[in-house]
Parts: C-alpha cells; structure tokens; sequence
C-alpha cells in the first residue's frame, strides 16, 4: 500500500510541475491582463511550494515564478 501511495504523490508531483510550468510560460510568452498574472503567479507559487519536485526542475519553475514576479513588479507602461 506504502508504495502505491508513493507512485500516486510521485504521479501527482509530476503533474503539478507540468501546470506549473504550462501556466508560467503561457503568462510569460503572452502579454496576459495584470489580473490574470497575478493570479497565475499566486496559484503557481501556492503549488510550487506543496510539490515534492527535483532540485533542477524546482530551480526551473522558481527562476519562471521570479520572473513574472519581476513583470508584475514593473508599471503598466513600461511592459507595453
């Protein structure tokens, strides 16, 4: 049963990292509403931080999150 568990929290794990980056790159690709962003932003980072990923694949998706945090940092007018 333990390691039935284990595949499903490793199954799980994957997935998570694939919405996360799906979600990151589509908001760093497009110019996407600052509302829209923001959300992403804050639903990727709730996730990244209950996911059990890889070092390398974790350093990834921080290096995308902080990017758009740095986005959603500047004014308006400055990413238009």
């Amino acid at each position: 049963m333990k390691t039935a568990l284990a595949r499903l929290r490793a199954k799980t794990d994957r997935d998570l990292s694939i919405l996360i980056a799906n979600q990151l790159n589509r908001s760093l690709a497009h110019r996407t509403a600052y509302d829209d962003a923001a959300r992403v932003y804050e639903s990727s980072r709730n996730l990244l931080a209950v996911a059990e990923l890889p070092p390398a694949k974790r350093e990834s998706l921080e290096r995308s999150l902080s990017e758009l945090r740095s986005r959603l940092a500047k004014p308006a007018s400055a990413v238009a």
